[in-house]
């Protein structure tokens, strides 16, 4: 693609006075072959909290685009209210759906009651499966309260498997191997 026409596809429907020149394309609902990149328990400036999976897709027309869930074990809203059951109960299943898709035992050990150290657990018992393969479904229901910004729902299946490549071994041959004095050297 040259410049001309990369210049036409970034500025198509885009206006630099009132969009961010950030503005990036969501990766489309579907079925994608992803890496699990990266786990991690940011903190942002607003306190929240979470359990952050990077997932790298690794096959296909997006491969190498990333796409980022952060989920929440929260068990009171931001208003001090519970947090629904079927939230709290969604998101743990989450976790342990991508946890048996990579080949990680998720034990009761690793909800402590305190969600900050359940993150930090996570991350940590995760970390080893960093780089496994598997296959990540992303569907996208209506948002009432927002409709510009649907809800992305995720469901994980096994990956393909990525072996990894081997160097042949080849014997040396050592009775037919040329001898190689100093005097036959250039310098």
């Amino acid at each position: 693609m040259g410049l001309q026409e990369a210049f036409a596809a970034a500025t198509k429907g885009w206006d630099a006075k009132k969009d961010s020149a950030n503005q990036t394309d969501l990766i489309p609902a579907g079925t994608y072959q992803v890496m699990l990149d990266k786990v991690d328990h940011p903190v942002y400036k607003s306190g929240w909290d979470c359990l952050r999976f990077s997932m790298q897709i690794i096959k296909g027309k997006y491969a190498s685009r990333k796409e980022q869930l952060r989920i929440s074990l929260a068990t009171k809203t931001t208003k001090g209210k519970p947090m629904p059951d079927f939230v709290v109960s969604r998101n743990i299943r989450t976790i342990s759906k991508v946890a048996a898709m990579v080949g990680l035992q998720v034990t009761p050990e690793m909800f402590p009651d305190n969600e900050t150290d359940a993150y930090e657990k996570l991350m940590a018992a995760f970390q080893p499966y960093e780089g496994k393969t598997l296959e990540m479904t992303i569907t996208v229901s209506p948002n009432k309260k927002d409709p510009d910004n649907p809800y992305r729902n995720y469901d994980f299946g096994p990956g393909i498997k990525v072996e990894e490549p081997q160097a042949k071994e080849e014997p040396l041959a050592t009775d037919d191997a040329p001898t190689v004095e100093d005097s036959d050297l250039p310098f």
